[in-house]
């Protein structure tokens, strides 16, 4: 029972593949190409579109989370402080979340802010995402900073950011 068990186990984890080291940046603390596919499911936005010289933050959030939604509303209420920076909304869901979470937080009408569907997984399998929110930081030279597992306050937020 234990090798059947085993063997199941060996056979999913068989089904998750590791991104191909063409799709990865050379540098691993640079910032992988991670494409986003829009709440309309046709668009795309790729991280190599993002404005140059800003700092970036990937946001790692899933549908029903409630940690995630409260730090959504906390960082809508603040915008102001993260004007200045590139933040993507990733979601770990489905085409459905994604459209249900631009309509409910409407995160998109703000310039520097992007939302959509990692419908590759490039961000789970780059950071490995088991848990939500996962913020992850990066500098305008696009090189990782942090990662936190878990909401933080915007002025933690801000610090890392600036610094």
């Amino acid at each position: 029972m234990k090798q059947l068990l085993l063997l199941f186990a060996l056979g999913l984890a068989s089904c998750i593949s590791a991104p191909h080291a063409d799709d990865m940046p050379k540098d691993p603390k640079a910032l992988p190409p991670i494409v986003l596919l829009k709440g309309d499911t046709v668009s795309k936005f790729s991280t190599d579109s993002l404005a140059k010289g800003r700092a970036t933050l990937l946001y790692y959030y899933g549908p029903g989370c409630l940690p995630c939604d409260t730090f959504t509303q906390k960082m809508i209420a603040a915008m102001d402080t993260l004007k200045d920076i590139n933040l993507l909304f990733i979601s770990a869901g489905s085409f459905h979340d994604v459209k249900l979470y631009q309509e409910r937080y409407n995160v998109e009408k703000f310039p520097n802010v992007k939302l959509g569907l990692d419908y590759n997984n490039t961000f789970f399998r780059y950071y490995g995402g088991q848990a939500y929110p996962l913020l992850v930081f990066y500098d305008k030279n696009r090189q990782i900073k942090r990662a936190n597992l878990g909401a933080l306050s915007l002025d933690t937020v801000r610090a890392i950011i600036d610094k």
